[in-house]
Formats: C-alpha cells, sequence, structure tokens
C-alpha cells in the first residue's frame, strides 16, 4: 500500500475556463466492509481505464492501494445497488501542484470540489489554497466521497 496525503475544499464557483483543462469522466462504486469508518473498498472507471482500489486510516494521510483491473472483472463487480459517485474530473495546474476539481454528476448534481495531493506533510501544511477556493473539508468525514455515495450531499 502507497501513502496518500491530501486535502479537500468545496467550490462555489468553479473557473470559467475548465473546457481548457484535461478532464476524465470517473465512475466510483463503493462496497460495504466491517470497518467503514476505517477502510473503503471501491471500483472505479476512469474513462477506458479500471481499478479495484483499497483506501485505509482517516484524515488527511491515509494509505491507498490500486490495482488495474479489466473490463470484464470490473462489469463483474459492478452492482446497481451499490453506493456510487458520478463526476468529471479536471486537472488545473497550481504551480508544482495539480488540482483536481470534481464536478460532480447524478445524484450530487451541483456540488463542486477540489483535491490537491501533496509529496509530504510538509508540502501539505505550506501549501496556501487559490483564493477561488471555499470551505477546507479534509476532516469533515460527511466529504469523503465514500459517505456523499451513502447520504448524498450534506445538508
Amino acid at each position: 500500500m502507497g501513502e496518500e496525503i491530501e486535502r479537500k475544499w468545496l467550490i462555489s464557483e468553479a473557473p470559467k475556463n475548465l473546457h481548457n483543462f484535461p478532464s476524465l469522466r470517473i465512475d466510483q462504486e463503493y462496497f460495504e466492509v466491517l470497518k467503514p469508518d476505517k477502510e473503503e473498498i471501491r471500483i472505479r472507471a476512469e474513462g477506458e481505464r479500471y481499478f479495484l482500489v483499497i483506501k485505509k486510516g482517516c484524515g488527511v494521510q491515509r494509505e491507498e492501494s490500486d490495482v488495474e483491473i479489466s473490463l470484464k472483472t470490473y462489469n463483474h463487480l459492478f452492482s446497481p445497488s451499490n453506493h456510487r459517485v458520478e463526476k468529471i474530473r479536471y486537472k488545473l495546474p497550481d504551480g508544482k501542484f495539480t488540482i483536481e476539481l470534481d464536478v460532480y454528476r447524478g445524484n450530487l448534481e451541483g456540488l463542486v470540489t477540489a483535491e490537491v495531493e501533496f509529496g509530504s506533510i510538509e508540502e501539505e501544511r505550506s501549501y496556501h489554497p487559490p483564493d477561488w477556493f471555499g470551505q477546507e473539508v479534509s476532516y469533515d468525514e460527511r466529504y469523503k466521497n465514500k459517505n456523499l455515495a451513502k447520504n448524498g450531499i450534506p445538508k
């Protein structure tokens, strides 16, 4: 398992020129596990690529393991009864970092978030988000994708 260090913000108004940046449709399906607060298991379609992903931990620093799987395996695991997240991800440069701007679709329509991944805790702590970022929700469990998939947009 590798380590993931990332922070997440709500975005009230996305940049107007999103069409100028690379984008990718992402569909994620979450599975219930015995320790739902500490571990998440999902399958993920990123365009024409498919992954099985396991994340452990909470907060900005978590363990993450992802394995590329075939379309056949993805379709075998897929179940419309599981909890889903559908979004378009845009990648925007921000100095040496990349902002992953997620515009949610389906039952999460209207939600827009930004995530930034870091190579170290020192980078994470020294990062200053752009002025157009809204409230940080890195530690708000309601905004973890697994909880969005299960519970919808927090009130």
